[in-house]
């Protein structure tokens, strides 16, 4: 059996469209090779050979339970899980409350921006003086309004902030290529986490697989440099016996580390017996 139609078979019940893009989704991923460079040929997407049909059905049912639709663009497959941009955050709070007005945008060192709230009620200016040299380096902070029934509320980041989300992500590589997208999700994601936590459980576990600083992991980034230096399953044991007693007071945040680290070295070691 293929495995588009054994996921598409765990599948049954749902929307027939939404299951058939999906299967085609996961086998483009599990198929796309890299088209150029020294990896030119090979398989893009290794990761997506320890992703079962059960862990897929998973993915689709989790993202359905939040009236969502798994669509391969704004909400995406990573090898730490699911992923989802700003707008499918947006997407939550119109399917919760279709009255809200959500306006999340990045300020520029170039912009003036100023915002007052008097008896409850958010309101804000934000002037783009110069719209045509808004690049990444000159973003110094984001904000998300969000206005519905339950009231009105603005969240604020600055740019040291934004920084620290992007240090101890997962997928660095999402961060280099499209910060300023990121940028974007990490604030309407932190207002929706602060004010809407009853509707977003469900995405923000999901989500979080892919940012360590939402699991409470206040580890100093030299030891995750550390960490992700050591190449073998036995050294990265050495070093976590060595090294636990210094990090009790956050041990949760140093063996998930630990242990995310050893997965990744076992996943790496079996696909290098695989080519050999």
């Amino acid at each position: 059996m293929k495995p588009s139609e054994e996921l598409i078979k765990l599948l049954f019940g749902y929307n027939e469209t939404q299951v058939e893009n999906y299967a085609r989704y996961c086998i483009d991923l599990e198929t796309e090779k890299h088209l150029k460079g020294d990896n030119k040929g090979q398989l893009k997407n290794k990761w997506m050979k320890f992703k079962t049909n059960d862990i897929l059905a998973e993915y689709f049912k989790s993202v359905a339970s939040d009236g969502l639709v798994f669509d391969g663009v704004h909400i995406t497959l990573q090898s730490t899980g699911i992923s989802y941009d700003y707008q499918a955050y947006k997407n939550k709070m119109l399917i919760a409350y279709p009255e809200t007005i959500i306006d999340v945008a990045l300020v520029y060192s170039s912009d003036t921006f100023r915002f007052e709230k008097n008896s409850g009620k958010v309101t804000y200016t934000h002037d783009i003086i110069d719209p045509f040299s808004r690049t990444d380096e000159k973003i110094i902070g984001g904000y998300c309004v969000i206005k519905n029934k339950r009231g009105d509320f603005l969240t604020t980041l600055t740019k040291a902030d934004l920084d620290k989300h992007q240090k101890v992500a997962k997928t660095q590589y999402i961060w280099n290529n499209w910060y300023s997208e990121m940028c974007l999700k990490t604030v309407i994601k932190k207002a929706c986490k602060q004010h809407f936590n009853d509707i977003y459980q469900n995405i923000n576990d999901n989500d979080n697989q892919n940012n360590d600083i939402d699991n409470d992991l206040i580890i100093a980034l030299s030891v995750r440099e550390e960490i992700e230096n050591i190449t073998t399953v036995e050294s990265l044991s050495k070093y976590w016996k060595d090294n636990g007693e210094k990090h009790k007071a956050n041990a949760k945040g140093f063996n998930r580390l630990v242990t995310n680290h050893k997965n990744k070295l076992i996943r790496e070691s079996e696909l290098n017996n695989e080519n050999n």
